[in-house]
């Protein structure tokens, strides 16, 4: 093992690099997000889209780590600052990040695994309806569990609330 006198310069930039790799990938997505949204909704030029940055760095779990669940998550805050709604409450990616630390050591009870099965449907169709058979396998779930995992998620979204996450003028 070497020492701290013993690094080379090289050495140490390497190990810098390794421990803020992770930092930049999540600054890169967020700049890519930005650009997405701005054409999604026509914007030019330093708009409030431009100047969301701040607003869609992440907060939970999986959002520093998962490149499609932070761009989910980034999306999902552009779009309600180039809608003008509330960007505090949770998203759907927030929730879904937090659902999925917590069935890691138990398993969710029926109504938050119908919840985790919604945001999943919301957060990511194209891959919804890959893994489910039917569209019918979340109606079944929604008629039984629907009322509980509607109470989950108004819980979810109001806990999870950022009350710093306030596009600025």
């Amino acid at each position: 093992m070497t020492t701290a006198a013993e690094q080379t310069v090289d050495d140490i930039w390497h190990n810098l690099e390794l421990k803020l790799a992770p930092t930049f990938a999540v600054l890169e997505w967020g700049e890519e997000e930005i650009q997405a949204a701005q054409q999604r909704h026509q914007e030019t030029g330093r708009g409030p889209i431009w100047r969301a940055f701040p607003l869609i760095k992440p907060t939970h779990g999986r959002l520093h780590t998962s490149e499609r669940l932070y761009r989910t998550h980034a999306a999902e805050v552009l779009d309600r600052v180039a809608e003008g709604r509330n960007t505090q409450p949770a998203t759907a990616a927030e929730m879904i990040s937090v659902l999925m630390e917590s069935s890691l050591p138990a398993p969710l009870n029926s109504a938050a695994a119908h919840l985790y099965m919604h945001l999943f449907a919301q957060a990511f169709p194209e891959d919804f309806h890959q893994l489910i058979a039917s569209p019918t396998d979340l109606d079944a779930y929604e008629r039984v569990y629907g009322a509980k995992a509607d109470e989950y998620e108004s819980d979810l979204r109001r806990k999870l609330t950022q009350t710093w996450r306030t596009p600025k003028a």
